[in-house]
């Protein structure tokens, strides 16, 4: 019989991760119907460079999850402080996102913040299974920098990162 391993408090363990700052996205697509689907994810990072790939961590309970299984390409917006607000709204469930924002389209009408930070256009290319989560895999096909500064998560709350040396 194998030794039972002893499970981490829930509580203990989101206080933990609470400590790491991250960087906060608000990821979109479009489904095949045409309707719009996005959701704040805390979870993301670079994964290659050759190829330019990233990826990024959906919960499985989220109600765009079937759409980004099924979605080809999506958007990751790295968002500014002016889009905290946003950012709540897309981590809400249930929420008119799409009603809170100013968004622009890419030639194939996904939906991206034209002031964010930085707008990185995907192709999926995997799906990986993680617990109660799910890590997209995407090419990155296209990439460009904005003029804001990110926001990161921390503690439960933004946190606003100071202005950059000359």
């Amino acid at each position: 019989m194998a030794d039972r391993v002893e499970g981490v408090d829930p509580a203990d363990f989101r206080s933990a991760l609470a400590r790491f700052p991250s960087g906060v996205t608000i990821v979109t697509t479009r489904s095949e119907a045409g309707t719009l689907h996005g959701f704040t994810a805390s979870s993301f990072a670079a994964l290659s460079l050759d190829p330019p790939l990233v990826l990024v961590c959906l919960d499985r309970g989220a109600d765009c999850y079937p759409v980004f299984m099924a979605a080809e390409r999506f958007v990751v917006n790295i968002v500014t402080p002016a889009h905290a607000e946003l950012a709540m709204k897309f981590a809400t469930k249930g929420e008119n996102k799409f009603a809170h924002g100013r968004f622009a389209f890419d030639d194939e009408r996904h939906p991206l913040l034209p002031d964010a930070a930085a707008v990185l256009h995907c192709e999926l290319r995997q799906a990986v299974p993680g617990g109660d989560h799910v890590i997209l895999i995407g090419r990155v096909h296209e990439a460009r920098t904005g003029g804001g500064e990110p926001v990161t998560w921390y503690r439960g709350d933004f946190l606003h990162l100071g202005e950059r040396a000359a």
